[in-house]
């Protein structure tokens, strides 16, 4: 069986932080933790108990550092500000820079991928457990693992990234390749999964918390497994595949939009609260409410109003001035989405108008606007223009989901239109690798805009 990920890899990653596997920090698991399984548990002695516990933990390697990495991106994408009077890094850093593997290096996380191979060892060498879940598990881990992938790309791009993490910190480290490399594996990575799944039985044999509700079974968490899919393919231009992926996964056009998985979180002593919740430093970017497009009543698109509210002074900081605040996530628990049919339903807007499909990707839309008070959308007689639509749209229904806008921008090669306050304000197109891989691997590059060396964006 080919898992994706096997100890007798060469693998790579100097900076993996220690293995840790506990419980998914959530409240409402339906499976006890059985103590913490630590990674000799299960490489020399794995049970029933500690595969379990150890798949339990895999929601929160999904959610995984969310939070933070959703908004780093914000704010690259202008969606928001975090502004601390106290720490001006998270606006100097993120907005200006230049950016080093000192300072700039982050997001290099193969730990989560270590976590997985060693539970994906772990469940072939336990006998005990029956082979439908087994597969279960397979299926959730690769799934996951595509997922933590895919964070490590986008957040490097061009400069690439190791496959694998490494099945013994004295091993040889494998090479860094192409982004395109990455993608493939994170295509494996899923269609392995799927099959995994198609497999198993009818239940997962771990607990999942209520943001799993709807996909809290093998064959329905398939469809979570196809949406995401249908999101990498788009952020590579390929269409047609994003369109198959979509017909596999949970979007409905008549449904609701913010149905979909969601990342727990907890007021629980010690577990993973969600950050952006009480925020003060947290403001929206001013754009989110000058360029929401008019209702008929003249009133502005509601999700402008009903995400933000405007605060009664002017906050200034290192020359950004800034009035409005998100009320997006209102509590330490607020889940926040993986994927929502709201998402998927635009990914189908933009697959239709790249397949050459304009009056689907009006369709598409038109539902969209519709869900928010907006006049339906007319046919200008040009793409340009409904792609413009679109990544309103996007930018409206998605802001702080997952960087989405930010993400779109680079693909579409509008970087350069991003709205800077300041002349000094850049764009970054990718962080440099982090120093201690870089200490690891001195055949990088080090100098201007290179993996080792100093970033200074567009």
């Amino acid at each position: 069986m080919n898992t994706g990920f096997r100890r007798n890899t060469k693998t790579t990653g100097a900076a993996v932080l220690a293995l840790v596997l506990g419980s998914a920090g959530c409240s409402d698991l339906i499976v006890p933790n059985f103590n913490d399984p630590s990674v000799e548990d299960l490489t020399t002695n794995p049970t029933v108990n500690s595969v379990v516990a150890a798949a339990q933990n895999l929601m929160a390697t999904a959610r995984g550092n969310t939070s933070s990495r959703v908004l780093y991106l914000g704010i690259w994408g202008r969606e928001a500000y975090d502004l601390r009077p106290e720490e001006p890094r998270t606006t100097t850093n993120r907005l200006i820079g230049p950016l080093d593997p000192v300072n700039g290096g982050a997001f290099w996380g193969y730990s989560s991928l270590k976590n997985i191979q060693v539970l994906l060892d772990a469940v072939d060498a336990v006998e005990a457990i029956a082979e439908p879940d087994k597969n279960a598990i397979r299926g959730f881990a690769k799934t996951v693992a595509a997922q933590s992938l895919w964070n490590i790309i986008i957040m490097h791009t061009s400069f690439g990234a190791a496959l694998d993490p490494p099945a013994d910190p004295g091993d040889e480290l494998s090479p860094i390749v192409s982004e395109d490399q990455v993608y493939a594996r994170i295509h494996q990575l899923l269609d392995e999964a799927q099959t995994h799944l198609s497999s198993a039985g009818s239940t997962f044999p771990f607990g999942l918390t209520s943001g799993y509700a709807g996909f809290s079974s093998p064959a329905d968490f398939i469809q979570l497994n196809r949406a995401l899919k249908a999101r990498y393919h788009k952020y590579n231009g390929e269409w047609g595949q994003a369109m198959t992926a979509l017909a596999g996964s949970f979007m409905n056009p008549g449904g609701d939009l913010t149905n979909g998985l969601y990342h727990n979180y907890s007021t629980n002593p010690g577990d993973a609260s969600n950050s952006f919740f009480s925020v003060a430093s947290h403001y929206a970017h001013p754009r989110f409410l000058a360029d929401a497009q008019m209702k008929p009543d003249g009133s502005p698109d509601d999700r402008a109003t009903s995400k933000t509210e405007v605060q009664s002074q002017v906050f200034s900081l290192l020359g950004i001035d800034v009035t409005e605040k998100f009320t997006i996530y209102t509590r330490q628990d607020s889940p926040v989405p993986w994927v929502r049919n709201e998402e998927l339903i635009l990914i189908h807007a933009e697959a239709a108008l790249g397949s050459g499909d304009r009056q689907t990707a009006i369709d598409d839309v038109n539902i969209i606007r519709a869900a928010h008070g907006l006049a339906p959308f007319e046919d200008p007689g040009n793409d340009a223009a409904v792609l413009d639509e679109i990544l309103y749209n996007k930018f409206m229904s998605l802001t702080l989901e997952g960087g989405f806008t930010y993400l779109d921008a680079r693909q579409y090669g509008r970087t350069d239109a991003l709205p800077r306050a300041r002349d000094n304000h850049v764009v970054f197109l990718q962080l440099p690798f982090p120093q201690n891989e870089c200490l690891a691997r001195p055949e990088l590059g080090t100098g201007r805009d290179q993996p080792c060396g100093t970033i200074y964006g567009n």
